[in-house]
């Protein structure tokens, strides 16, 4: 199984300046989210998406892969719409796309727990809610196909996940402390 991991790291963020990028236990936010799609027993191939020339050069030390992402694909944006700007961008095909939120670095499930649990249920789409079961995208995986076709949110399914979603200093805070 072919898996693409997409990490949407841009620096625009109102509430917490910089923060995909804020020191968490020694490296860059964003990169907790790189470790986790690299503990995964299947094939992954990782990439970031930035409009951020210091997100760039961090990928370009780490040997991770980047794509440069438009203007218009930053601020209050729909996230599916940069997944799908990636993927149409990209030559290779994939069995599954798992785009993981960098400012969601405690994840309560392994990447493969969250693959394996989206294919025993048979999901196009499988989305990470929170304790208070609305959606948090801390994973969200969907089928290459269905993706790359729009074909999106036909047989979502849901996870709960326990995932701290970073927004203000105090957020960070909870993790650092």
């Amino acid at each position: 199984m072919k898996i693409l991991t997409i990490i949407p790291t841009k620096l625009d963020s109102k509430r917490l300046k910089n923060k995909n990028i804020r020191d968490l236990k020694g490296k860059p936010m964003f990169l907790h989210s790189v470790d986790y799609a690299k503990q995964s027993k299947y094939d992954v191939d990782i990439l970031v998406s930035t409009e951020s020339d210091i997100v760039i050069n961090i990928c370009k030390n780490n040997n991770i892969s980047y794509m440069i992402r438009s203007k218009n694909l930053c601020g209050d944006v729909e996230v599916v719409d940069v997944y799908l700007d990636v993927i149409n961008q990209i030559k290779k095909e994939y069995d599954l796309v798992v785009c993981l939120q960098p400012d969601n670095p405690n994840r309560s499930h392994t990447f493969d727990e969250c693959i394996n649990y989206m294919l025993e249920n048979n999901y196009d789409d499988l989305i990470t809610i929170n304790p208070e079961y609305k959606r948090s995208g801390s994973v969200r995986i969907f089928k290459y196909q269905y993706l790359k076709n729009g074909q999106v949110s036909k047989r979502l399914g849901c996870i709960k996940d326990n995932a701290i979603d970073i927004h203000y200093e105090q957020d960070l805070n909870k993790l650092i402390n």
